[in-house]
């Protein structure tokens, strides 16, 4: 009997002390953040969603609201959507309200200081949300408009993204 006395806190220590921990497994996998896939199998709604449509020339203030929609059945996820919101649409412009000028770059961010790799996953669920993005009409400062009258100009954003490729309608602005 007094050997049965210690042997059983000698194996209540033991059960104790043989607690096993599970250590994570790490894979060797590593995803290349500048080699993004495209998409297949999307339907996405490039759309200017501010109101204001006129605006004067020099004005550096001026910033317009995007909205980028998921227009089909199933949730989209977008791995190479850009942290800085900006850096995710080009917006073009050109003079006139006819397809006759070219398409100019105007600039909405700086590259050199903007961090181009910081990339967050944008994810799009159909018809129940949107992703608003704000970008500056950086070109607006630049005009001159020296007559005062009312001067037609046609913009248009286009992502600057790899994998998905949207584009929105030309829409019509006037420049005082």
């Amino acid at each position: 009997m007094n050997k049965l006395f210690l042997f059983l806190p000698l194996l209540a220590v033991c059960l104790m002390s043989c607690t096993s921990e599970r250590t994570p497994k790490r894979g060797t996998f590593k995803r290349n953040p500048e080699v993004f896939h495209k998409l297949k199998d999307y339907s996405l709604q490039l759309s200017l969603l501010s109101s204001r449509r006129e605006f004067y020339a020099g004005d550096n203030q001026v910033v317009l609201t995007f909205a980028l929609k998921n227009t089909g059945v199933r949730p989209i996820t977008i791995y190479e959507w850009h942290t800085y919101e900006a850096a995710n649409v080009n917006l073009y412009y050109r003079p006139g309200s006819g397809d006759g000028a070219e398409w100019k770059l105007s600039r909405s961010y700086d590259p050199a200081k903007v961090n181009m790799k910081s990339r967050s996953p944008l994810t799009l669920n159909p018809s129940s949300n949107q992703a608003l993005i704000q970008i500056p009409a950086v070109f607006i400062g630049d005009l001159k408009n020296p007559t005062g009258k009312k001067q037609p100009y046609t913009l248009r954003a286009v992502l600057n993204l790899n994998s998905v490729t949207v584009q929105s309608e030309p829409t019509e602005i006037w420049i005082k």
